[in-house]
């Protein structure tokens, strides 16, 4: 079946402006024009790299200068990627390589924010390879290609806050570096063994819960992937009457994370007055007061505030 793309009017207005390719025999079908200049409004243009020198600089030997060694092969030149950017990001766009290697694509990002004052982010993401046995980056300390990425950002980060005519805080070259990992809280592991020792070491298990070992940031970071925020969110270190605590974004998460220290009703009182759309207290931190966990949960349905315990 065939029909017509446009309504009456409109193709007759399209005929009048000569807008429309006829078929050259019956076996086509009219065809709208569109103009050079209609399109480049549309569609940003893409020059030839070939033609603007991006690959005259070495991108080994930019990599051997910034990291003092040899410890990468076949870099991309951050020429090449911070022409690529420029021509194909806005200045707030976020751009994922998944193939990180030596992470020249966060280099050319952190470039181009301050050539043109852009405040593109970036995501790598390297897997753990391990470098060489024998080869100089082993020698020089990195045990896998993820090492060497984390290295070049932050030493490409600070010889262009360096080298920029930008203000410190005006040129963001901050990164957060995250790996996978088990869960800390062991009520939310899974396991599939059914061996009765060990199922009953998991329930013994269960009275913790969270992992010793683990630092409150481990935990916030894990708490915040499970209610749905970003690893990019703002995370601010506050004391709060005594307690040390994270503020999450315009107070949009308030978390105590310490299993250490008990905190007394009264230092739950001032957490609560701040007021923040969500509150986190670690399980573990009352220390089995349920006494304690009720009054608080009294507390935060007073003032419309949502308790969230991990």
């Amino acid at each position: 079946a065939k029909w017509w793309r446009y309504d009456r009017n409109t193709m007759q207005r399209l005929i009048r402006e000569d807008r429309i390719l006829w078929p050259s025999d019956e076996s086509g079908r009219p065809r709208r024009k569109s103009f050079i200049a209609e399109i480049s409004e549309i569609l940003p243009g893409f020059s030839s790299v070939t033609n603007e020198g991006v690959f005259t600089n070495s991108a080994t030997r930019e990599l051997f200068g910034l990291l003092n060694g040899h410890w990468f092969d076949f870099p991309k030149p951050t020429s090449f990627l911070k022409s690529f950017i420029h021509q194909t990001t806005t200045a707030d766009s976020i751009i994922l390589d998944f193939f990180a290697g030596s992470s020249t694509t966060a280099h050319a990002v952190m470039q181009l924010n301050a050539e043109d004052g852009g405040n593109r982010r970036f995501i790598m993401v390297q897997l753990p390879e391990p470098t060489p046995e024998d080869s100089e980056a082993r020698k020089a300390g990195f045990k896998t290609i993820a090492d060497i990425s984390r290295k070049r950002i932050e030493l490409a980060g600070e010889k262009i806050k360096a080298e920029s005519p930008m203000t410190t805080q005006d040129l963001d070259t901050g990164f957060r570096a995250y790996k996978l990992a088990d869960t800390h809280f062991a009520k939310w592991r899974v396991t599939s063994d059914i061996d009765t020792d060990k199922l009953q070491q998991r329930l013994f298990n269960l009275r913790d819960s969270a992992d010793d070992n683990a630092t409150a940031d481990d935990l916030l970071t894990e708490i915040l992937l499970k209610i749905g925020f970003s690893l990019t969110a703002k995370i601010t270190r506050q004391e709060i009457a005594g307690l040390a605590v994270r503020v999450v974004g315009d107070n949009l998460v308030l978390a105590y994370l310490n299993e250490h220290i008990k905190p007394t009703l009264e230092q739950l009182r001032v957490l609560v007055a701040t007021e923040p759309v969500r509150l986190i207290v670690l399980e573990d931190a009352f220390h089995g007061d349920d006494e304690l966990k009720t009054n608080l949960a009294q507390l935060c349905k007073s003032r419309g505030i949502e308790l969230w315990t991990a």
